[in-house]
């Protein structure tokens, strides 16, 4: 390995809490987004059924 590879190494370990917690972080919010995306999605099929049939 060069020596710039095992700083590289040495820094990344360094910060391997920090971006794991932003890589945890992102996904939570990714997920929140998808679910809110599929109940907005839902609820606009079940009112469109509801509007028909009253």
């Amino acid at each position: 390995m060069s020596q710039a590879k095992v700083d590289k190494y040495k820094e990344d370990k360094k910060n391997r809490k920090k971006i794991v917690a932003r890589e945890k972080r992102t996904r939570v919010i990714w997920m929140i987004v998808g679910i809110v995306v599929i109940v907005a999605v839902v609820l606009v099929i079940v009112l469109s059924i509801l509007n028909k049939l009253l």
